[in-house]
């Protein structure tokens, strides 16, 4: 990323990857600069108090971490100076050296136009950038419910984005029927009913600690309900849960068993109940794609060459990338005018390459990631771009399949 690069419109996709870009740096001293400004704050006054701390910077007592700190922050000076007005939902920036060489500084720095707004201003020259006011907007605190329960045992959880988390295991004391006859059989119902109540109470309480909160603020997307057996209808028919959760079930669903281990199944039971669940909208992707290659009805490419041919062609509807691939597109041109287009793992980028038209040598143009490189050529040719997670078992597929596919709109061989 050069110094001028700026992140503006940023997804949350591209915010993961520059956090995890930012997370790996480390200074030597307390030389990284972060700077978190939130909508409406005046850019002049925040300009005077960046250059009030590059004077205060003169009182570090390390050269080298006093001129580290004093380039970092004329870098952002400059930066915040170019800025009118903050943007809608504020900017933050962060400078530093990034060199491994000491002595050598390579002082970098990163505008960031975050994907939702930045709640209060903060600063702070560390070992290390201050990333959690962003490391907090990438994940989607919006969850469906998740009960699962039978006679024997109970789990609550929430599909919260691509995962599936655990809040609450129980376990009953409800024994099995008898086949004990007369009185003592009677009385063994009665208290195996009322076994079942407490333990019913206890699901729909854990439900209302795990879940109320969420529904009033408005972040609980529905509840699904699953079992093996009669419990789970107990549950909902006989109003054990709370009415304000009540009317967030979406479904029940039938279940092969129980507990914690079945809240996957629950999801994969209710997937049309789910349709804005993230993992589930993921998942049919990538099935799409799959049943086509299936079908071998032509409508499915994998591989980025190949996907990119298509994509070329305007022949694409989707693009799938697996948001754990590394592959990056080295741009080539030669002293004659001839271009070469190379895939690479980035460590593997060379500086120079040979001309395959008239061998003369050609030099590194540009690196794009292949989510940039394929994400600019999708909106050009109107095909939609998905960045599918390795956290269920259709997007591992994905990524054992290269971490690039398609979905063509027509086939083209």
């Amino acid at each position: 990323m050069s110094d001028s690069e700026n992140q503006k419109g940023m997804s949350k996709y591209e915010l993961k990857r520059l956090l995890n870009e930012l997370e790996d740096i480390r200074g030597r001293n307390t030389e990284l600069v972060s700077l978190y400004i939130p909508s409406g704050y005046d850019m002049s006054k925040i300009s005077d108090f960046v250059t009030s701390e590059q004077s205060e910077a003169e009182n570090i007592k390390s050269k080298h971490t006093r001129t580290n700190v004093q380039d970092a922050l004329g870098k952002i000076g400059r930066k915040v100076k170019e800025e009118q007005v903050t943007p809608e939902n504020g900017v933050a920036f962060f400078a530093g050296n990034v060199s491994d060489t000491e002595g050598r500084p390579e002082i970098k720095i990163w505008e960031v136009h975050p994907p939702r707004p930045i709640e209060s201003r903060h600063y702070r020259c560390d070992k290390e950038f201050v990333l959690q006011p962003l490391k907090d907007m990438i994940v989607d605190d919006r969850v469906y419910g998740l009960i699962v329960c039978d006679k024997n045992e109970a789990a609550i959880g929430y599909l919260q984005g691509n995962s599936v988390k655990t809040a609450y295991t129980l376990d009953s004391n409800v024994p099995g029927k008898t086949r004990a006859g007369g009185q003592s059989a009677q009385r063994f119902a009665r208290l195996r009913k009322q076994m079942l109540k407490s333990f019913l109470q206890e699901i729909a309480g854990k439900a209302k600690n795990a879940f109320l909160d969420k529904a009033r603020e408005d972040k609980l997307l529905g509840i699904v309900v699953g079992g093996p057996g009669f419990v789970k209808d107990k549950l909902l028919d006989d109003d054990y849960l709370s009415s304000e959760l009540e009317e967030k079930v979406v479904t029940r669903e039938s279940l092969g068993h129980s507990g914690e281990g079945a809240l996957k199944e629950l999801v994969q039971k209710a997937e049309e109940s789910l349709q804005d669940s993230e993992a589930v909208r993921e998942k049919q992707e990538v099935n799409r794609f799959l049943e086509n290659l299936k079908e071998e009805n032509g409508k499915s490419e994998y591989g980025v060459q190949q996907v990119q041919k298509a994509m070329d062609m305007g022949a694409v509807d989707t693009v799938l990338i697996s948001e754990d691939t590394e592959l990056y597109q080295a741009e080539y041109i030669c002293p004659n005018g001839h271009e070469a287009s190379v895939w690479e793992d980035e460590p593997d980028i060379e500086d120079e390459i040979e001309c395959g038209e008239c061998g003369e040598s050609m030099e590194l143009e540009d690196i794009s990631h292949v989510v940039d490189a394929l994400g600019e050529t999708a909106e050009d040719m109107g095909s939609e771009l998905e960045i599918i997670s390795t956290n269920h078992e259709e997007g591992q597929r994905l990524e054992n399949m290269g971490g690039v596919a398609a979905v063509l709109r027509y086939r083209i061989r």
